[in-house]
């Protein structure tokens, strides 16, 4: 059955990651533009002050990466399809997962997929470019870290099957969340065939901006057609937070 409903705090307590993301959004009015906007954000509440203070902030501006040593743990994905299960946050669209279901694997340490959503334009620059639209996996461990896939968007004539279906579905009213067994999707597909990718310790990109976060973030882009960007666009435009200095830090390099 189809099932519309409000989006409550507890919805999200299935990891300490969904917990923290819920109470920002619901107890605090964050914004990407204004003056509850990106460079206010530490300002709105004590627990925000990562996002002014970090060292290891994202998303970053990915260039002069470093080879990865043969040594380094590779990423081992286990995805299958999941129900439709998407929530108009407030800030973006997001798909979240069956608890326990989907996974993946790096240096031994199971991490569940949570969630995912999206934001337009692409949040991680490479070269100092953006793409189109980005999605990020979200990912959390029996032992409280986190660790995020990002896949970056370019237009093409193949449309993504993950967003078109979701496209159909997705809540209009903000809070709001969709539903429904029947229809499932694969995040395999929102995935690129060639699974090289960049990796780096960062932050959430999102208030309370927590660091420590582990990220993937894939070298080939995904195709979509311009319409999906355009119809996510109409719910979310510009939630994207600016470039965060490297301070240091080393990109690695993983094919």
């Amino acid at each position: 059955m189809n099932k519309i409903k409000r989006l409550s705090s507890g919805a999200f307590l299935l990891t300490a990651f969904v917990a923290l993301t819920a109470s920002a959004e619901s107890n605090h009015d964050w914004t990407y533009n204004g003056e509850h906007g990106p460079e206010h954000w530490a300002e709105i509440s004590k627990d925000f002050h990562a996002c002014e203070d970090g060292r290891a902030e994202s998303p970053i501006n990915i260039e002069g990466a470093k080879k990865a040593p043969a040594d380094m743990p590779r990423l081992k994905i286990t995805y299958q399809p999941l129900p439709i299960d998407i929530a108009n946050t407030g800030h973006s669209i997001q798909f979240n997962a069956a608890p326990g279901t989907d996974s993946i694997t790096l240096g031994g340490r199971v991490y569940q997929l949570v969630q995912f959503h999206f934001h337009a334009p692409g949040e991680e620059r490479f070269a100092g470019k953006e793409s189109v639209m980005d999605a990020h996996l979200v990912h959390h461990s029996d032992d409280d870290k986190l660790l995020v896939l990002a896949v970056q968007f370019k237009i093409g004539d193949q449309p993504n099957s993950v967003i078109q279906t979701m496209l159909d579905r997705i809540p209009h009213e903000k809070g709001a969340e969709f539903k429904v067994k029947a229809v499932m999707v694969n995040p395999l597909d929102l995935l690129p065939k060639d699974t090289g990718y960049y990796t780096y310790s960062d932050s959430l990109t999102t208030p309370p901006c927590s660091e420590g976060v582990t990220w993937i973030e894939f070298k080939e882009p995904v195709i979509i057609t311009q319409q999906q960007p355009d119809a996510m666009q109409r719910f979310y435009h510009g939630n994207q937070r600016p470039v965060q200095a490297l301070n240091g830090r080393d990109i690695w390099e993983v094919n």
